[in-house]
């Protein structure tokens, strides 16, 4: 991937925005098509029946070094960040950001047609870090909704959105969707 070039954006932060569009997530998609196993080894936020991402199918790349701590922490890199090519596209984000803390990557699978309910993120570590998507799979007619605001995102484009607002994602499409999400403290505006 080559480096990102910060786009123009609009004074104050939108609830969802698209920040930049042509990442190359080819190298992510074939991985991860190559390694299937990886897929909810950790189902602590999709496992329970009434959780909103109980449709989805997640990776956790980087979390705490122990995944029950909700509180303060550090987060690491699991080992399925040396089978996944997802620390260049990590770096890079970081970079393009102006990112002085790296918290949590996670890899998000929402099937065709499926969707994550309406919620809000609560808890330490979505009030700690922005988060920044980068969208490795997805088809027209899905969409990710903050508070009214919807963004429909190809493979490749880099968005963020204000988890702090109420959100979902909808994909009523025959593909699934994948997302690379990383949570990440900066000062950009």
């Amino acid at each position: 991937m080559g480096r990102l070039r910060r786009a123009r954006v609009e004074r104050g932060r939108l609830k969802i925005r698209r920040l930049h569009s042509g990442i190359d997530v080819a190298p992510l998609h074939w991985a991860l098509l190559s390694h299937t196993e990886l897929w909810d080894a950790d189902r602590m936020r999709t496992a329970a029946v009434d959780s909103p991402h109980h449709e989805a199918s997640d990776i956790f790349v980087r979390y705490a070094a122990d995944p029950t701590v909700a509180g303060p922490h550090e987060s690491v890199w699991y080992p399925c960040a040396d089978v996944l090519p997802v620390k260049p596209l990590v770096y890079d984000l970081m970079r393009f950001v102006e990112g002085n803390r790296l918290g949590g990557v996670l890899i998000t699978r929402i099937p065709a047609g499926k969707s994550v309910k309406p919620h809000v993120d609560h808890g330490w570590h979505a009030a700690t870090y922005r988060k920044f998507c980068i969208q490795v799979q997805s088809a027209p007619g899905q969409e990710f909704v903050v508070d009214g605001e919807a963004l429909e995102s190809d493979p490749g484009d880099l968005y963020e959105f204000r988890n702090e607002y109420l959100h979902h994602v909808t994909n009523p499409t025959p593909f699934d969707r994948i997302s690379l999400i990383v949570c990440i403290q900066t000062d950009m505006p």
